[in-house]
């Protein structure tokens, strides 16, 4: 039923290229109408009730008004879906949009961690690619995300993030990037490119000019990256020169200030580089000589707003900056850039640059083909090829960080009973911070046999003061998940996070071990005399799966720490 289903909807998209009267060459961008023009630099988040009323009741009204280049398949596209839908649902909407447009669409998302849908496999965090340091199992990373999201109509991933996680108080960056080491993210990052790359999606690389430098996060305000231009060019600028050089297809700017390159301010302020053309057209364009896609961050963003006086101000000075698709900018913006355009406030020669830019990434990914697949399927042996690379990284990745007095392995025989404490957040945005996930890792100690009991923290206030939990298990298993956005903020230990720590430092050590299925330097920062401790990087089945048989010592920790854990200050 679901062949069948793949079959009509690939049927019916290609329908509306059979009736495009619009020239596809690598050059037919130049005989687009204004507002055809306009709509390839504008990237939408979809939104059917805005889509209708600006449509006059349909899809074919929105796009003769408003003939965008694709959609961003996010969080919005799924309201009131229930989860083991999301998939066929996500395919049906590229289809029906793709019929309704008279140009062929590009969809996009950032699948940093695969493609987060029923049934897809779950790749992990990037800093685990960095700590298995493969580049066979980095390219596969690209070509497993590249089927996967090629099977639901995705072509162009807001991934890889190629930020250097410098300062370990970053709170947004962390264990998506690969390392702190630009040479090895350089070596990974390049192979993982070509992965996706050749795999028929385009990549693309953030948060230029480089974030991980800065203690705060971009989404709540602009922050900087504080580096020497010398320094600069020998860390981020190093990273993002070679990956060029070697043809990804897009970059996304973030809302990051580079103050030993700016000179012109706004409002007293070094601009963010989504509204400096300093940094897109003079530096990355100009003198870094990118010829692809300059694709925005979210321009909802708290380091994007509040600029210019009111948003849509703020999206046509970013384009004018050097942005050439506008992530999820307002309708309006079409209107006001046309106006601009025939007043001669705009440049022709600006409009012309991005749309190029766009024309020439579709053209290379096959959107303009007659054969194009909106659609295509994964055979069963792609679907085991993810799952195997999903499972070969986290094995490869599991960092011995030390065992002090060779705890390790253990063992039913000899420590029967173990507490697992499950260290993890709880906010409005971040969920349970990964409990339900976590509860794997229990799961699986008891396959090996086991008797595992489990609990969510240790609270020191009532259950520290009289401590008697290493009287009771053989081993404590202290499994940490502190990752970005889970919630908001900075990403040490708060509230009852932090009271366990409080309750593991006054135990014996003896028993314990500590392993971090997130930050790798939760470790050094509230474990230090704690003797066995191991960096996981990812909260997944997968790398669950991996620590369990790296604790029982069926197989070796092979990962590398790809960053470095004892760096007290920011800075190098």
């Amino acid at each position: 039923m679901k062949a069948k289903l793949t079959i009509c909807l690939l049927a019916l998209a290609w329908s509306s290229y059979a009736q495009v009267k619009k020239d596809l060459s690598p050059d037919g961008w130049k005989k687009l109408s204004l507002r055809e023009k306009i709509g390839q630099t504008m990237l939408m988040l979809p939104d059917r009730e805005s889509e209708l009323r600006l449509g006059g009741g349909s899809l074919e009204g929105f796009f003769r008004r408003y003939p965008v280049t694709g959609f961003f398949m996010g969080w919005k596209l799924f309201t009131g879906i229930p989860e083991n839908r999301q998939a066929e649902h996500l395919k049906n909407a590229a289809a029906e949009y793709q019929r309704a447009s008279r140009l062929p669409l590009i969809f996009q998302q950032d699948y940093e961690y695969g493609v987060d849908l029923p049934g897809m496999t779950s790749l992990p965090k990037e800093m685990t690619l960095g700590a298995a340091n493969s580049p066979a199992l980095a390219y596969d990373y690209g070509a497993s995300l590249a089927k996967e999201a090629r099977s639901v109509g995705v072509k162009w991933v807001l991934h890889p993030v190629a930020d250097l996680n410098i300062n370990p108080l970053n709170p947004i960056v962390n264990t998506r990037a690969i390392s702190d080491d630009p040479d090895k993210a350089i070596r990974l990052l390049g192979r993982q490119i070509k992965g996706l790359q050749e795999n028929g999606v385009a990549a693309t690389i953030k948060h230029f000019p480089g974030d991980g430098m800065d203690s705060r996060d971009q989404h709540l305000t602009t922050t900087t990256n504080s580096l020497s231009m010398e320094q600069w060019k020998q860390y981020h600028g190093k990273v993002f020169q070679a990956l060029i050089d070697s043809g990804v297809a897009a970059i996304m700017p973030g809302h990051i200030t580079l103050p030993a390159y700016q000179k012109e301010k706004l409002n007293g302020f070094f601009p963010p580089a989504t509204l400096s053309k300093e940094l897109l057209t003079g530096l990355l364009k100009g003198e870094m000589h990118f010829n692809g896609v300059i694709v925005s961050d979210a321009m909802t963003m708290g380091g994007f707003r509040g600029w210019y006086p009111n948003q849509l101000e703020g999206e046509i000075q970013s384009f004018l900056a050097g942005v050439d698709v506008l992530l999820w900018p307002s309708p309006e913006f079409m209107d006001t850039v046309e106006v601009r355009i025939k007043r001669g406030e705009i440049p022709m020669a600006r409009l012309d640059d991005a749309v190029s830019r766009i024309w020439r990434m579709k053209k290379h990914y096959g959107l303009f083909d007659r054969n194009n697949q909106l659609l295509r399927e994964m055979t069963g042996q792609e679907k085991e090829f993810a799952q195997n690379t999903a499972r070969k990284i986290a094995e490869n990745a599991v960092t011995l960080v030390r065992d002090r007095y060779n705890a390790i392995p253990v063992s039913p025989a000899r420590s029967k009973k173990i507490l697992v404490i499950g260290v993890t957040t709880e906010s409005r945005k971040g969920g349970d911070g990964g409990l339900a996930v976590l509860k794997n890792f229990p799961e699986a100690l008891k396959k090996k046999g086991f008797e595992v009991d489990f609990q969510r923290n240790l609270l020191y206030e009532t259950q520290g003061w009289t401590e008697d939990v290493t009287s009771k298990y053989d081993k404590i298993i202290v499994a940490v998940v502190r990752q970005t956005h889970t919630p908001f903020g900075p990403l040490q230990l708060y509230d009852d996070e932090a009271q366990t720590a409080w309750g593991i430092n006054a135990m014996a050590k003896d028993k314990i071990i500590v392993v971090s299925f997130g930050s790798p330097y939760i470790l050094n920062e509230y474990f230090e005399r704690v003797n066995t401790c191991l960096n996981a990087y990812s909260n997944s089945p997968e790398m669950h799966e991996a620590v369990v048989k790296v604790l029982t010592g069926e197989i070796q920790a092979k990962g590398v720490s790809p960053v470095v854990l004892d760096r007290k200050l920011p800075g190098l």
